[in-house]
């Protein structure tokens, strides 16, 4: 009889440890999700992307706004600002790069004009 009665104890005691142990999985999981969440939105990548989409913006809003290429940036960044480059050609018909303005023909002809007034085809 002892023994039926310890055995009870014992499976209880470990039914009961299992559900604890659950318990304490379970919060430390949501724990867990909400701290990967919260890292997520204050990592310094995710400022740095998010400077970069409102400068990136900022751009294509305003043809007059210069683009500066320089020759040590990276093949990501330079593709990005030729992308926005041409969106202003296309959009507003003229686009401000390396100090120079260059504009776009009816028929997507790119040009500047020469200090003389005259066109001079790219």
């Amino acid at each position: 009889m002892s023994t039926i009665i310890s055995i009870i104890i014992t499976l209880g005691f470990i039914i009961l440890m299992t559900y604890i142990t659950s318990i304490i999985r379970r919060k430390n999981q949501k724990t867990h999700l909400i701290y990967r969440f919260r890292k997520a939105f204050t990592s310094p990548n995710k400022l740095k992307t998010r400077l970069l989409d409102g400068y990136s913006n900022l751009l294509m809003s305003d043809p007059e706004k210069n683009i500066n290429i320089s020759p040590w940036e990276s093949e990501e960044d330079l593709r990005e600002k030729a992308d926005i480059h041409r969106a202003r050609l296309s959009k507003f018909g003229r686009s401000k790069m390396n100090n120079e303005i260059l504009f776009s023909g009816e028929s997507g002809e790119v040009f500047k004009y020469t200090p003389k007034g005259e066109k001079r085809y790219l």
